[in-house]
Parts: C-alpha cells; structure tokens; sequence
C-alpha cells in the first residue's frame, strides 16, 4: 500500500471522529466513531502505530456494544405504543403498604408525591367512578401536575396491598428507561381523556331539555 493511501486513511479516520462532534443524536455517533475505529485501526496496522492500534481496537468493542444499546432503546421504545408501562421496573425501588377497606389513600388536594402500583385488591377514584385493579398504576397524574396536587380522591374497595415510590426515585429510572417515561406519559394522556369524557357524560345526563307547553 503507497504512502499517499496510508494517509487518505488517517485523514479519512480523522475526519469521522471529527463528525462524531457534530452528530445531535447518539445513534449515528456511534456507527461513524465505529467507522472511525476500524479506519484507524487499518491505518495503525499499515504505518505500524501500535498505540494507535491498541487505543483503537479497544475503543471499537465499546462503540459497537453502545451501538447495539441504542438499537435496543428505539426498539422498546416503538413496542411502547403497545404495552402499558412495565411496572417490574419500579418494583425494586417500591415500598409496601396496605389499606383497610374504604380508606382514603389520599384525597383531592393533597400533595402528590408518590406514584402507586396495586399489588392485591383494587382501588376506586371516586367523582369519575374509575376503578383501578391489579397490577396497574395510580396517583401518576397529580405526581407530575403542575401544582404538585393530587386531581382526585382514591379509596380502597376492600383490602389493598400497594407499593409506592417517590417523585425524585421516578425521574432517575426515566434517565435510564425512557421507554417508561413514553410509556407513564401516554397512560397519563389516556387517563385525562377518560376521566373529561366521564365528566362530560356526567354533566349531559344532569341535564334537563325543558319541553315546550
């Protein structure tokens, strides 16, 4: 191989780490830093760079490894659209507590500072009738309002086991999961559409047409 290609290569294996500084998103990055590498590595073997070659071959493994994560990310992500969040993820972090029959979790006003996961039993929010079972998430809505209150009031119907986490707990699994923040998101947006399409059906049958004399 000529000297003139050996260069082409190192100013070609240059140019791609440079391009990995403009790249906004982290999946091109790392196929071009990966591109980089193996151009590197090429150039390191051919002009017998051994830190070069050694630096290079180590950073490629690391790249392709982050490649294949972000590649696993978008595909959770897309099959969000079809799942509802998946609550193992915050079991770990979670604390148990039980509720006697007909007792107030929290009411309508209260500060939300917990999300819930029913283990056993269900759950009534009360004013829109809702009732929440096993296995699903409450208190998610009045967690990341703006006034940090709770929307409505939420008693237990008969004896519920359910486990809490806190507000600061939730927005360090988004940094790490955002597929269940999508996810927590469109349960939030599907929730306030239900609950304003029962308060409107709600207000149609309160009232009354007047008939004519």
């Amino acid at each position: 191989m000529s000297f003139q290609t050996v260069e082409l290569i190192g100013f070609a294996a240059s140019a791609l780490v440079f391009l990995t500084f403009c790249m906004q998103t982290l999946l091109p990055l790392r196929m071009i830093a990966a591109a980089s590498n193996i151009l590197f590595i090429i150039y390191a073997v051919v002009a017998g760079l051994t830190p070069i070659l050694v630096l290079h071959g180590l950073l490629f493994p690391v790249n392709i490894w982050r490649l294949l994560q972000q590649l696993k990310v978008r595909r959770r992500i897309a099959s969000t659209f079809n799942h509802p969040p998946e609550v193992g993820i915050l079991m770990p972090f979670m604390t148990l507590e039980k509720f006697e029959a007909g007792s107030k979790i929290f009411s309508k006003g209260d500060p939300a500072d917990r999300l819930y996961v029913i283990i056993q039993g269900e759950v009534r929010v009360e004013g829109v009738e809702q009732t929440i079972k096993e296995g699903e998430i409450f208190g998610e809505i009045g967690l990341f309002s703006g006034e940090g209150l709770r929307t409505g009031t939420v008693s237990a119907v008969g004896q519920v086991e359910a486990a809490w986490i806190n507000r600061p707990t939730v927005i360090k699994i988004f940094e790490d999961h955002p597929d269940f923040a999508l996810a927590l998101t469109m349960l939030i947006s599907s929730r306030l559409v239900e609950n304003q399409n029962t308060l409107h059906s709600q207000l149609a049958t309160n009232i009354t047409v007047p008939t004519s004399s």
